[in-house]
């Protein structure tokens, strides 16, 4: 599970960098984030993690 919320870290992380991509565009990140949310754990599931925790998943979220 550590490694998976290690990879799951490091996506949120290249989430967080599109912020300034949706300001310019008139938008905002958090108008997906929870479409976000949802397929970071339907990854997880998927892929066995049936355990994983959504909302670690992508705790280090700026949105």
């Amino acid at each position: 599970m550590a490694t998976l919320y290690t990879l799951t870290d490091a996506a949120t992380d290249e989430f967080n960098l599109l912020e300034a991509e949706f300001e310019a565009a008139g938008s905002e990140i958090e108008t997906v984030a929870e479409a976000i949310g949802e397929e970071f754990w339907f990854v997880a599931t998927s892929y066995g993690f049936t355990d994983a925790d959504s909302g670690r998943l992508i705790a280090n979220r700026e949105w």
